[in-house]
């Protein structure tokens, strides 16, 4: 139901200038005159301030929020909270754990910007109705213990609009969502779980290049979504947002005895012996647990390579000339034909230091002008291709390229990748690929099983695994032989 007000003074509403000193009036009008753009710029930047001074941790430290179980109480700041609140990023990605307060502290910012700072527009989408009816609620319950606010001029459900012409917008995600609108502050919540995702992220990431803020938040639903990707790409360097990960061992309500320790393994065995953990965890299947609280990216039981972590096997890693180096090679020609180059060190870990994606080009061009350059650089001493190619290898060796293949089932070579991902009996990773090898990285992301089978879902995200593993079934072919790939 809509609920219009008139405003509180008759001079502060619609287009009229509010009664004001001449000098604000003044800066009232400057104001009036802004385009979007310019407005998100200002307003942005009187928003960092603000953190900077304290004065939001302040505003919302005065307000109260209503609990799940003891009804209306103060909103007293978790530390996570307030270090999002004064966090001075364009871009933030949280990862988080369920009911941390994260909405809450989206509700506060969101109600903060709108009230202090004249004219912005703030945007909510989140994956369905009820979700974006939800958090336009919250921001009201806040707004219920703040007596000094602007002239309401609408309050609904989708849209509140103030008096100082602030509004917050809160839509569910539909194919359009966020084409309309030009927001100095967009919230993506629940991103992982929201349909037409990559749509609505073009959409609205043109907020921050034009100097407001995007925020994106969600629990984990696997790594075949948006959010992981960006969640990835951030971590790797290619896209600019800061990273925020919110354990349930972070959380004061979860974990008061443990949750200031530093140390994330202190912080969870501490919070183990509480009595929300005893309660809570034997409701969860473990996928479950991991998804809903534990942040882990891996739930997805379709993923081949679960034991994947970027934050554990991507970095920095040249080309070193004291190692032999190699290339797993899977042929394409619409699909994309994908060479790897390969270090393998004394100690037999094994580095991808280059990927090579070329659609739509032939492997006569491709040896020609780009593989036998990087043969030449490297010291390339294998080129391990997909046995089902003879003519294409024929073709790389005719251009003087050590080109050879040898058969292997797909799940000798998925084991060997998995072996050097996560070695039985522990120990460090002994795979590590270059964060400069984006598409490759992706792809072990998101290398998923078909629907319902124990068969790998071919022709989709496989084309950089498929050359990992021709190198490492060729380059350990005696121990292929001896049992399904034991490497040494």
């Amino acid at each position: 139901m809509t609920r219009t007000l008139r405003p509180r003074s008759a001079k502060s509403s619609g287009n009229s200038t509010p009664s004001l000193p001449p000098s604000l009036q003044r800066l009232w009008a400057c104001w009036r005159r802004l385009t979007q753009n310019q407005r998100a710029k200002a307003a942005a930047g009187a928003l960092h301030r603000a953190a900077e001074r304290g004065d939001i941790c302040g505003y919302l430290g005065r307000r109260r929020i209503v609990h799940p179980t003891r009804g209306r109480i103060p909103f007293s700041l978790y530390p996570y909270q307030r270090r999002l609140l004064t966090s001075r990023a364009a871009q933030r990605i949280v990862v988080k754990a369920r009911q941390v307060g994260v909405s809450q502290f989206i509700a506060g910012e969101a109600l903060f910007l709108a009230k202090h700072l004249a004219g912005v527009t703030v945007l909510f989408v989140s994956r369905n109705l009820p979700a974006a009816q939800h958090l336009q609620r919250m921001v009201y319950r806040l707004m219920e213990s703040d007596p000094n606010l602007p002239a309401i001029l609408r309050q609904n459900d989708a849209e509140l609009v103030l008096g100082n012409e602030s509004i917050i917008r809160s839509l569910p995600a539909t194919e359009d969502t966020g084409r309309t609108f030009a927001a100095t502050a967009v919230y993506l919540d629940e991103f992982a779980h929201m349909p037409w995702a990559d749509r609505i992220y073009q959409a609205v990431a043109p907020c921050a290049a034009r100097g407001g803020r995007l925020t994106v938040v969600s629990t984990p639903y696997g790594k075949a979504n948006a959010f992981y990707r960006l969640w990835q790409e951030s971590g790797l360097g290619t896209r600019a947002f800061a990273r925020v990960r919110i354990h349930w061992s972070d959380c004061p309500e979860y974990n008061p005895r443990g949750y200031q320790l530093d140390d994330l393994e202190e912080r969870r065995r501490v919070g183990e012996q509480a009595a929300w953990y005893r309660a809570q965890r034997p409701r969860f299947t473990d996928d479950q647990w991991a998804q809903e609280y534990e942040c882990d990216f891996a739930g997805s039981a379709a993923l081949v390579y679960r034991e994947f972590d970027s934050d554990l096997h991507v970095g920095r890693f040249e080309y070193n000339p004291e190692w032999p180096t190699y290339a797993g090679q899977d042929f394409g020609y619409v699909n994309p034909s994908v060479a790897l180059l390969i270090q393998v060190s004394p100690s037999e870990e094994v580095f991808v230091i280059g990927e090579h994606y070329h659609t739509n080009r032939a492997v006569s061009d491709l040896a020609r002008s780009v593989y036998l350059p990087a043969c030449d650089r490297c010291q390339v001493q294998g080129w391990y291709c997909d046995p089902s190619g003879p003519s294409e290898m024929a073709e790389l060796r005719s251009a003087g390229i050590p080109a050879v293949g040898r058969r292997s089932t797909i799940e000798q070579g998925v084991l060997a990748v998995r072996k050097l991902l996560r070695p039985p009996g522990g120990g460090r990773p002994r795979l590590h690929i270059d964060r400069r090898c984006v598409r490759l990285i992706a792809e072990m992301s998101t290398y998923a099983y078909r629907d319902g089978s124990d068969h790998v879902e071919k022709d989709q995200n496989d084309h950089g695994p498929d050359a990992l593993r021709y190198f490492l079934v060729n380059h350990w072919a005696g121990a292929v032989a001896v049992e399904p790939l034991s490497l040494p």
